[in-house]
């Protein structure tokens, strides 16, 4: 074999230079290196690198990163299993994703899909729906759901439990059939949502920066309506403005029952009747939707009296208030007494929104009233939506959902604010 040329090759080989040095660098590694060697020379490690380098894996991160296949992926099946969802426990969270996807997702590819699920519930709120009273059984697992899905923001219900036992209790005061029998998912976590409002509106701060974000994010943006506008237009106007239809899906007859259970009783300390310069009393006051509107006008009125008058004296009109909006009022004034023979003090001729004008006038604001509301644009959204429930009230028109749920949410955390007890 000495003289096989595969043998002799291999000696020629190892006598070479180039194979000698090499073998004088393996005997001068250390362990550590030549471990590090073989690990760079490894297949298998060869493989991974190509496929960290790929570009499949970076696309794969990207995507994962924004995780947007995934939520795109639940929106399509939340929004194809609807109906399904609406009458489970489960929609509570299908409800917390939507919520969080239209704050979040912005993108096209999207937006379809929210439009479904928006016009499906849009579609609960305005069709005919068979109530029903929920089983005590169901009342304690939706009420859970509930719960997990609309956090409370009250410190009395950092536990859990304290608010799910509260929502709980709450619908079972309910004896007249009020949940939307094929949904009552959503009636479940809608009734928590307005016990929400309830117990932001009547708290220690009701316009305190997280109630703030709880009031914009159920209520939506302030609308102007016009008066030949339909109740059911003026219910889908607020929702196409951002309330979540949610707080309004219940049938309509069953309404106000819902919001006296979630918290919501007209049961206001009455306002001083007003009386005219001649002394006659009038402006008698009703547990009534008008007349808790004349309730929160009523007090705003006396707030901006008291708090200029305490300010500038008698002269707090000529200096506090705008000379154009004291000559419409004045004008107004005049043309009452002209008719009746009498008139109120001024002030009671200014407008609802003349009020706001006023309050927000940065330096009455700065002087006066942040006090009491904290938040200027808070306050001025506030007042913008209940500006259509004024003028709605003064046509003598029904209060839809939208409108009884805007009044005395809003309605709560101003007279609240003022330190009115409810």
């Amino acid at each position: 074999m000495e003289n096989d040329p595969a043998t002799r090759a291999l000696r020629e080989l190892e006598q070479s230079p180039a194979f000698q040095a090499a073998r004088m660098l393996e005997q001068a590694e250390s362990p550590a290196q030549r471990l590090a060697r073989e690990m760079q020379n490894d297949p298998v490690r060869q493989a991974i690198e190509q496929f960290e380098q790929s570009s499949a894996l970076h696309a794969a991160e990207t995507l994962n990163r924004a995780d947007f296949q995934r939520l795109a992926t639940s929106l399509v099946e939340a929004q194809s299993a609807f109906s399904a969802y609406t009458n489970s426990q489960h929609w509570a969270e299908t409800s917390a994703a939507i919520a969080a996807a239209h704050s979040a997702i912005t993108r096209p590819e999207t937006v379809d899909v929210l439009r479904r699920i928006d016009a499906d519930l849009k579609g609960l709120v305005t069709a005919a729906h068979r109530a029903v009273v929920p089983l005590a059984e169901q009342l304690q697992s939706f009420s859970l759901a509930a719960a997990a899905a609309v956090q409370p923001l009250q410190e009395h219900f950092q536990k859990m439990e304290a608010w799910q036992t509260s929502l709980a209790e709450r619908m079972a005061q309910l004896q007249n059939p009020w949940a939307i029998e094929d949904h009552l998912g959503v009636s479940m976590v809608g009734f928590a949502r307005i016990a929400r409002l309830h117990d932001i509106s009547s708290g220690a701060e009701p316009f305190n920066p997280a109630g703030q974000e709880v009031f914009a994010e159920e209520l939506g943006e302030p609308v102007a309506f016009d008066e030949k506008q339909s109740p059911e237009d003026r219910e889908t106007a607020r929702i196409d403005a951002g309330m979540n239809a949610e707080i309004v899906a219940f049938p309509p007859e069953a309404y106000p029952h819902v919001l006296f259970s979630a918290g919501f009783q007209l049961r206001v300390e009455a306002v001083a009747t007003v009386t005219t310069e001649n002394g006659d009393q009038t402006g008698y006051y009703d547990p009534q939707h008008a007349s808790f509107f004349g309730q929160i006008e009523n007090r705003l009125r006396d707030l901006v009296q008291a708090e200029l008058s305490r300010l500038e004296g008698e002269a707090w009109l000529k200096r506090r208030v705008n000379g154009n909006l004291r000559k419409r009022w004045e004008e107004r004034k005049t043309a009452d007494h002209d008719r009746r023979g009498d008139s109120y003090p001024l002030l009671y001729y200014a407008d609802f929104m003349d009020l706001a004008d006023i309050i927000c006038q940065r330096q009455n604001w700065n002087d006066a009233f942040q006090r009491f509301f904290q938040s200027k644009p808070d306050f001025q959204a506030s007042m913008q939506r209940l500006a259509p429930v004024r003028n709605t009230i003064g046509h003598n028109r029904p209060l839809v959902r939208a409108d009884q749920i805007t009044l005395l949410a809003e309605g709560y955390r101003i007279l609240n604010a003022l330190g009115v007890r409810m």
